[in-house]
């Protein structure tokens, strides 16, 4: 009984095996199959040059090329597929041709409707006794109701009012789509039972919008609709009347900005002054000490003056810091064309004025003494 179980246990796990062996086997040949379906080259075609929306594809304007298949996206198109058509929009050179740009007529470009002032409401033509279908774009429109004045069959005498005048044209919709024109002509393939004509046929097919949008009023929009439902008939009139122009606001006469003028003044640092105290002794021990405080000044501005030369204000707002740093505490605001005399440079960047402050180099430049006096001389002068 023993012997038997472990016979069992072997066959189990053998038939386990060759089932494993037999599904990797299974995948790797069907994975290679796929490589080589993959690998396998196809015949496509492709664009010799750019061909622009609504142009006829020619024969001469396609050519073959070789392509893995993997590497495609879309099924190819045969070459009746793509000869004959027009492109619904521009295929460039080497583009390979596709279904969506392919088309049996040529492609009607949408139209934009153009801004409306009132509202933009469409209006079905066959709404007018007189549908005018050599309305274009931005043409101007009068609409006119006429209806009976009487309900004598024998005597119908009719009146006519104005429902609104001086209407734009929008544009134009058919089956709901923008159009450019009320009416046009497109080509399209004439297909043939005879095989044997390989030259495509074309035909012009006359083609018009089915609505008319309008820029009108909410008003003029209530009347149309009553006047057509109390049976009423409507007229469209192409007119020249030009819509009334909109009267530009008047622009205010602008203040004219007067130049702040800057002019020329010293800027006089305070002096600087010591408070020192002396002290008188005696040899005679029994006399006190005498001891007198006095204050020192000295004209220390006048001194820097006559040793440097000064700097004049270039920008509007000229910063005297506490440090050479633009992070200094602001001590002093000066401005343009004043006259500040200096210590010296302490770097490439900073000079420190006669009362200790620090100045940037990108608002001031030097100039002599001399000069500077003349440009107060002349100040003054100008004021007086």
């Amino acid at each position: 009984m023993r012997f038997n179980k472990q016979i069992a246990v072997i066959l189990v796990l053998s038939s386990l095996l060759i089932s494993a062996i037999g599904a990797a086997l299974f995948l790797y040949y069907e994975n290679e199959k796929t490589k080589k379906a993959n690998e396998m080259q196809v015949t496509v075609f492709i664009s010799k040059k750019d061909i622009k929306k609504d142009t006829l594809i020619k024969e001469t304007d396609i050519k073959k090329t070789v392509i893995a298949k993997r590497y495609l996206l879309t099924k190819p198109l045969l070459k009746k597929e793509i000869v004959n058509k027009f492109a619904k929009e521009t295929i460039y050179k080497n583009e390979m041709f596709r279904k969506e740009k392919i088309s049996v007529d040529i492609a009607e470009s949408d139209a934009k409707i153009l801004a409306f002032k009132y509202n933009s409401y469409n209006i079905s033509f066959k709404l007018f006794s007189n549908p005018n279908y050599a309305l274009n774009k931005g043409d101007i429109i009068n609409i006119i109701s006429v209806y009976p004045r009487s309900k004598d069959k024998n005597n119908m005498n009719y009146s006519v009012k104005y429902v609104a005048k001086a209407v734009k044209v929008l544009g134009f919709l058919e089956k709901g789509k923008v159009v450019e024109k009320a009416f046009r002509k497109v080509k399209r393939l004439v297909k043939t039972k005879n095989k044997k004509d390989k030259k495509p046929k074309y035909e012009l097919v006359d083609v018009f919008a089915n609505e008319v949008v309008l820029d009108i009023s909410d008003k003029t929009i209530l009347s149309t609709i009553d006047d057509y439902n109390k049976g009423k008939q409507l007229w469209m009139v192409r007119t020249s009347q030009e819509l009334p122009k909109l009267k530009k606001p008047t622009k205010k006469p602008s203040k004219k900005r007067v130049k702040k003028s800057y002019p020329y003044k010293m800027y006089i640092p305070k002096n600087s002054s010591d408070t020192r105290t002396g002290v008188i002794q005696y040899k005679d021990s029994s006399i006190e000490d005498i001891s007198h405080k006095t204050v020192i000044s000295s004209n220390s501005v006048q001194k820097c003056i006559d040793e440097h030369n000064v700097l004049i204000g270039l920008s509007k707002k000229v910063l005297l810091h506490s440090i050479p740093s633009l992070n200094g505490k602001i001590k002093k605001i000066l401005y343009k064309n004043y006259i500040i005399p200096y210590k010296n440079k302490i770097n490439s960047t900073w000079y420190e004025s006669c009362d200790g402050q620090y100045i940037h180099k990108n608002e001031v430049k030097e100039i002599k003494y001399n000069r500077a006096q003349d440009l107060l001389y002349a100040s003054k002068k100008t004021k007086k």
